[in-house]
């Protein structure tokens, strides 16, 4: 099982090293740069070596040369790791900046369906935190050249020196690495918990900002605390028992590094003192046992890291392993005008849940008006979701224009589809910027007249800033009539035959709705239009009005052919009339 895991692990690090490698000419800068500072590391011992002997011989000029050699060598090296460090941190962070762009840019192309099983929050520590940890491992890249430059040189060096001090003090390193190895295997569990619960917290927080006026009104602030506390708790125990491990680890390094020190002297004293070695040989033995130990060191360190770093690399693979939502590069059929849309035995349902739509059929003629009305949950919404490609049904075809929309490049289908929905979102930026979100290539003259065309010039002009106004976080700076006018804008300015309208306004009230509505009756002419309606009253005048009961179409026609029978329809038409009449006599009343 451990040999699964440690080669699943392998794996997940290996397939990143491309992101680790793109940037070769700092990385080969980088290691050019670590390999003269391991051969300048080797130096210092020989130097220490001839320098003693030389003071011991009374060779003052060989001894004066040592010093100015020993002088330079210094100052190259101190050189050597400035340029090391500064290229180390700019190719540390080229490299996360190339793997974070990558992992968002994937990140947008997901299909919502798979984004909507993982929360935000989550998604927020994969691209920070756990892209963070492997930006640690990156910066130790000198490390793969340097650390075994130095082991090689120095091992060799020392066993040219006397064998037998090499021998006695290297005596311990299988048994430190063995004892390593069972103190840091565990770790890389503790830190993928430790990771899903940082993920976890991160979620709560988010949705305790955003939710903040539900909690607020409710009273939940304590039930929030206490929820982050228990997750800050879990979190708490895992970077326990990664610190616990990481202590005993600690107590192995300096069994690998303390009792070599001890054997050097005492064993290499007693070398000297038979002769086999001279006094600065010995002096040299003493710190080639640094250059021996410390890369030894330095590589079980590496595992330890690469050990925590491993669910970063498999959380950070598992959004870029997922299938993007489209594979299809057939195009769209020309479009020209207002384009029909036909449903054909559709059968969709949400992951597991329920059946949402059952052998749905649906022709939409090119130009016309379509209403979707029904109960809560009969799948109205669904069918514009299916239309965008938010989607796949798990059976029959969707076609627009005549083009199989499931065999087509989707993001074509997205050109000639605009969507106005209930839940309108704004970026936190201006105004302006919003609306131009519509057509890339807008200018400010086409903002203004889409803006105009949705009944949001006026309003949009009377604030601090105007067009250059900051909507805020989920336009939170403006009113929900506000808001809508400028999606709608956006809409507008992206000019598209083709228009979805997802309960637009079922959120306002009279005055917003009317303003909504009347700049939505204008832009509907010349387009094909789905729109799910809330308030039956506004689609009246819709070409054909489609009502759909527990995923089937239950029936279709006019507003005046389903009056005139008894209908669905009409049973909803007449108790939502009776309703809104009941509601406008009691407040004529107060």
């Amino acid at each position: 099982m451990e040999v699964s895991r440690d080669s699943t692990s392998n794996k997940a690090i290996r397939r990143l090293l491309p992101f680790f490698t793109a940037h070769r000419k700092l990385l080969w800068l980088i290691w050019l740069a670590a390999l003269l500072a391991a051969c300048l590391d080797v130096l210092y011992p020989y130097l220490l070596n001839t320098m003693t002997d030389a003071v011991l011989a009374e060779q003052n000029e060989r001894f004066k040369q040592l010093i100015v050699w020993a002088s330079g060598a210094m100052a190259i090296d101190v050189a050597l790791r400035y340029v090391n460090r500064l290229v180390s941190i700019r190719y540390q962070t080229y490299t996360i900046r190339d793997l974070r762009n990558r992992v968002t840019a994937h990140l947008q192309q997901l299909p919502i369906s798979y984004l909507e099983t993982l929360h935000s929050g989550d998604l927020v520590s994969r691209l920070n935190s756990d892209l963070d940890k492997l930006g640690g491992l990156s910066q130790r890249i000198h490390d793969l050249v340097q650390q075994p430059v130095i082991f090689l040189l120095g091992f060799t060096y020392l066993y040219d020196l006397s064998w037998k001090l090499l021998l006695a003090t290297c005596i311990l390193i299988p048994v430190s690495a063995i004892l390593h190895d069972k103190v840091v295997r565990p770790m890389q569990a503790h830190s993928r918990k430790e990771m899903e619960h940082l993920a976890r917290a991160n979620a709560v927080t988010q949705d305790a900002i955003r939710g903040i006026y539900i909690i607020k009104a409710f009273n939940l602030q304590k039930l929030l605390t206490r929820k982050y506390q228990r997750i800050a708790e879990d979190v708490r125990k895992e970077g326990l028992a990664i610190d616990r491990r990481a202590a005993i680890e600690v107590a192995v390094f300096l069994m690998l590094r303390y009792i070599p020190q001890l054997v050097a002297p005492l064993y290499g004293g007693y070398l000297a003192f038979t002769g086999e070695i001279t006094p600065g040989a010995l002096m040299a033995c003493t710190y080639l046992i640094w250059m021996v130990f410390l890369p030894v060191e330095t590589a079980l360190g590496w595992i330890r890291q690469l050990r925590e770093v491993t669910p970063a690399a498999e959380r950070v693979l598992e959004i870029l392993d997922h299938p993007m939502e489209d594979g299809h590069h057939n195009n769209l059929k020309p479009v020209s005008g207002a384009p029909p849309i036909s449903f054909n035995s559709v059968g969709f349902s949400y992951q597991n849940d329920s059946t949402v739509l059952h052998d749905f059929n649906l022709d939409v003629e090119g130009g016309s008006v379509v209403a979707l009305v029904g109960p809560s949950g009969c799948g109205k919404s669904t069918v514009l979701k299916l239309l965008c490609g938010f989607y796949r049904p798990q059976k029959g075809t969707i076609k627009l224009n005549g083009s199989d929309i499931l065999q087509t490049d989707i993001r074509g289908v997205r050109r000639f589809v605009s969507l106005v929905s209930q839940e309108t979102y704004l970026f936190p930026t201006s105004i302006s910027e919003n609306i131009g979100y519509g057509r890339f290539n807008a200018g400010q003259e086409d903002i203004i007249t889409a803006a105009k065309a949705a009944n949001a010039h006026d309003f949009i002009e009377a604030l601090p800033e105007g067009y250059e106004t900051h909507a805020g976080e989920w336009g939170s700076r403006l009113s929900g009539g506000e808001r809508q006018r400028i999606a709608l804008a956006r809409a507008i300015l992206k000019d598209a035959p083709v228009l979805l309208l997802d309960e637009p306004t079922s959120a306002l009230d009279a005055h917003a709705e009317e303003i909504v509505q009347e700049a939505l009756d204008r832009f509907m002419q010349g387009r094909t239009v789905l729109i799910v309606a809330h308030r039956l009253s506004t689609i009246r005048n819709a070409d054909e009005i489609v009502v759909l009961h527990d995923g089937h179409l239950h029936e279709h026609g006019t507003h005046e052919q389903l009056m005139q029978s008894d209908s669905m329809y009409k049973r909803l038409y007449l108790k939502q009339t009776a309703l809104e009449e009941g509601d406008g006599q009691a407040v004529s009343r107060t």
